[in-house]
């Protein structure tokens, strides 16, 4: 999903679950605290069924707040999954799990709205509204300003309170208190989140002939349309491309796979290290494409997808231009547990054409191309930036010249 220049939510590609099945439910965990052998879970040395007791009382004799133990128990299994220590292997909650599931499908789960903090760090400011979204039917636009959600008021000291209710997925409305961008309307909005289909992929032919695509995601299918898209820029006169990815996460290992293919000849352009240190090299056949190509990364190009600009730059095929990309190109598979949970578990490791790892190292870019304090203050001060002001699309725009 869209993350350039947005905070927000990480969205995650479901890369095959075949032959892992569904995991032992949190019931069956629950009742394997009595069970002895270091295999269970919750017994023995990994847990102590009198300490968690212990923890429960003082919390709710002490604690000022109110201890959920729902919330408690969702804390002890996220816990018992990061402790691998691993930031992309995880435990998700039911809430959490089903939205992944929803944008593995090319689909937003949400109330439509994506934003970052305005200027004063006292309010959050649009930044797009996803179309056909419950935010775009209640007549939210690009630019409004969110002071308070469901009371909350958006503050730097608010900020996780205030990232939990903007996430939130489920059934319950969460109220909105919006103004415009001057300031001068204020309004209360009542959002339910729901599934709404997205379009992942825009292009536009710039000027010069320069065809410019800008990819919101990689999902089964992408691919396909994104050659479409090119066969029409190029059918309109671009003689050069510009593949966006600064906003794309994606594990989609196959697409990943065909969307080098669009470009690279015959040979291995990546290949997966497994757990047991077996290698998988990945093939491409032969590329359709060879107009003189540029890819714009950035902290937010991650996942299997950083196989791609790694491929491109490392087989001199292009010319990456922006910022090195996120460093997390690892193989995920996601897991469903039997309550509605689930996992997210790192299975691989991606190395590029030459065999270097780009877990923690990331692909760093030839041009190399930063934000502007100028870009960052159009956005914050009015929701969206202008591509003829894009300073790192249009250093890639002059690279092709």
């Amino acid at each position: 999903m869209k993350r350039r220049f947005v905070v927000g939510i990480v969205a995650g590609v479901l890369v095959g679950v075949a032959g892992v099945g569904t995991l032992y439910g949190i019931g069956h965990l629950n009742s394997a605290a009595g069970e002895s052998g270091s295999s269970s879970i919750l017994s023995g040395s990994f847990y102590n069924k009198a300490k968690a007791n212990a923890l429960k009382q003082v919390v709710q004799a002490k604690y000022i707040g109110e201890g959920l133990d729902e919330d408690m128990l969702e804390g002890i299994y996220r816990g018992y999954v990061y402790g691998v220590g691993d930031t992309y292997t995880s435990y998700l909650s039911e809430e959490a799990f089903n939205k992944e599931q929803t944008e593995a499908a090319g689909n937003y789960l949400g109330t439509g709205i994506r934003f970052t903090w305005g200027i004063t760090n006292q309010y959050l400011i649009v930044t797009e509204v996803i179309p056909n979204s419950p935010a775009e039917q209640a007549g939210i636009i690009v630019g409004d300003k969110i002071f308070a959600v469901d009371g909350i008021k958006a503050l730097g000291s608010n900020e996780t309170k205030i990232y939990e209710k903007l996430i939130y997925n489920g059934t319950d409305p969460v109220v909105y208190t919006i103004k415009n961008n001057d300031e001068t309307e204020t309004r209360e909005v009542s959002l339910v989140a729901d599934v709404v289909k997205i379009n992942l992929i825009e292009s536009k032919l710039l000027d010069n002939g320069v065809g410019y695509v800008d990819l919101d995601g990689l999902v089964d299918g992408s691919t396909e349309q994104i050659s479409v898209q090119i066969d029409e820029l190029i059918n309109k006169g671009a003689t050069s491309l510009i593949l966006d990815l600064r906003s794309v996460y994606s594990d989609n290992l196959g697409e990943v796979q065909k969307l080098c293919d669009l470009f690279l000849d015959e040979q291995v352009v990546f290949s997966v290290k497994h757990k047991d240190g077996t290698v998988t090299p990945y093939k491409t056949q032969n590329g359709k494409y060879d107009l003189p190509l540029a890819v714009l990364t950035g902290t937010y190009t991650e996942g299997v997808l950083e196989a791609f600009p790694a491929a491109i730059q490392t087989l001199d095929r292009g010319v990456l231009v922006g910022e090195e990309t996120a460093g997390n190109g690892t193989t995920q598979v996601r897991v469903p547990l039997e309550d509605g949970s689930g996992l997210s578990i790192t299975t691989g490791l991606v190395l590029d054409a030459k065999g270097n790892q780009i877990k923690d190292n990331g692909v760093a870019p030839s041009v190399v191309q930063k934000t502007i304090t100028e870009n960052s203050l159009e956005l914050v001060t009015t929701g969206t930036l202008k591509l003829e002001n894009d300073v790192i699309l249009q250093k890639a725009i002059e690279v092709l010249k």
